[in-house]
């Protein structure tokens, strides 16, 4: 009997110990993946037209041309101290995930540049803002899908709203966004580029939208478990999030349990999803579309 639980006990250890290393290899391959398709997005489409869909690739778009610094190098120096915040504020493992998957597209970049191929296919400013969008969201939903980051600003505004009062990530991301098409505009002395870069912006959002979450930016998850300390003070802490606590009685087992409903937005599904796998991996867990959501961590009211 002992030697049948011990087996039983080890058989499951093994499962877990799989299933973990199959989480984690896909995740590297999303990885891998999605910075493979940025830089393909970035070198064929939006660096030769001097356009960019914001965060440190837009920085080194600029240093590029004016200094001819490779994007690759500057993309690495901009998110550095970035990096040393991240570990200490927002924990290793994302952290680890973001550090290789900005490593990674620096080194596509400058592995991948496809010089011969844009010599022989010069493509049109709006050809090239459309796809140079459709190749960075695809690329981002793929690193987001991970739990992982591509840096810049993305890393940046999850720094400054862990840090400040700051309610909202996206308006701080879009804030940062503006500052840097804003300098592409400043710095080449053309509306056109900006004009187009904010249209490449737009596309890339959209498409992440679409591929990572559907058509809408936020969601209501609702959560049934029954160990509702640890998915709580995870929720509060590693996602800033608030959330309702419902205690109620399974209709088929008799037993008491507790309803959790949150608020979250894109960013944040994948990291819910390793939140309740780690805590609960019993819990029942469904995502539903919401329309619009107002108030403290989204929009204002006003």
């Amino acid at each position: 009997m002992k030697e049948n639980v011990k087996y039983s006990i080890k058989e499951k250890a093994n499962k877990i110990r799989m299933h973990k290393v199959y989480i984690f290899s896909k995740d590297i391959i999303l990885i891998i993946l999605g910075s493979y398709i940025i830089s393909l997005g970035i070198n064929m489409f939006l660096l030769p037209h001097k356009m960019t869909t914001g965060g440190a690739s837009g920085v080194a778009t600029i240093l590029y041309y004016i200094s001819n610094m490779p994007m690759g190098v500057t993309i690495l120096l901009i998110n550095l101290p970035l990096f040393i915040i991240s570990l200490l504020k927002l924990g290793v493992k994302f952290s680890a995930k973001t550090i290789l998957s900005t490593v990674l597209l620096s080194a596509f970049l400058e592995m991948f540049t496809y010089d011969s191929i844009i010599a022989e296919n010069t493509t049109d400013l709006f050809t090239a803002c459309i796809f140079g969008g459709l190749l960075s969201g695809l690329g981002l939903s793929l690193t987001f899908k991970a739990g992982a980051s591509s840096g810049g600003s993305d890393l940046l505004a999850q720094i400054i709203y862990k840090l400040t009062n700051i309610q909202s990530l996206s308006q701080i991301l879009l804030i940062i966004e503006v500052v840097i098409i804003s300098a592409v505009i400043l710095v080449f002395k053309d509306l056109n580029l900006g004009l187009y870069s904010i249209i490449a912006l737009f596309i890339s959002t959209k498409v992440i939208d679409v591929i990572f979450e559907g058509v809408y930016y936020t969601k209501e998850v609702t959560i049934i478990t029954k160990k509702t300390d640890k998915v709580i003070e995870a929720i509060l802490n590693d996602l800033k999030r608030g959330a309702t606590v419902t205690n109620s009685i399974g209709a088929h087992s008799g037993e008491e349990i507790t309803t959790i409903t949150c608020i979250i937005t894109r960013p944040q599904i994948a990291k819910l999803k390793s939140i309740i796998r780690e805590n609960d991996s019993k819990a029942l867990m469904y995502i539903t579309t919401v329309n619009e959501a107002v108030g403290k961590g989204f929009k204002s009211i006003v």
